[in-house]
């Protein structure tokens, strides 16, 4: 017999995901920065769609993402040269699967060392918060709460217009 205050506070995370983005729209500088998502698994890189929530936090946060060209409706691969080429005309790299210190994401990726977002330390990952299991908690309560992630990516991607000190579900790997 809950029902009305569950509605109440997903109304309440919908209200201040809008409110950032209208925010962010009007104040985000230009150009936007670029985004690299993801890391190889099993040697082939996954890029999410165009459409694709990812890309719409993105997007809400006032970035760009990298790989505009996938206008398919689902995740595509690509192999470890394009993703180079990816991450070289990248301003960040988020979603970097788990890698700790930035020396790991040099060692898994060798070829990406040289890449901008790696020399210069814009390399980011959703497992700042971690569940029992050990698991990212980004992918258990994240999908609940967009606002946190978007208030993140605004942080990342936009200091000066952030409106907390601190990053909920993502961390900067050094």
């Amino acid at each position: 017999n809950v029902r009305d205050k569950g509605a109440e506070t997903f109304r309440g995370i919908a209200a201040r995901y809008n409110a950032l983005k209208t925010r962010i729209a009007g104040a985000a500088r230009s150009p936007r920065p670029k985004v690299m998502l993801n890391t190889p698994y099993r040697d082939t890189w996954f890029m999410p769609a165009r459409n694709s929530y990812m890309v719409r936090l993105l997007e809400d946060a006032g970035a760009r993402y990298i790989f505009e060209e996938n206008t398919a409706t689902q995740t595509l691969p690509i192999d470890i040269e394009q993703a180079y080429y990816l991450t070289s005309k990248s301003d960040f790299w988020l979603n970097v699967s788990g890698c700790n210190p930035l020396d790991e994401v040099r060692r898994q990726n060798p070829r990406l060392a040289d890449t901008p977002p790696v020399r210069e330390g814009r390399v980011y990952d959703n497992n700042r918060r971690r569940n029992a299991g050990g698991g990212s908690d980004f992918w258990e309560s994240g999908v609940l709460r967009p606002d946190r992630v978007l208030a993140d990516l605004v942080h990342i991607f936009h200091p000066e217009l952030s409106e907390t000190d601190e990053l909920y579900y993502y961390r900067q790997l050094e």
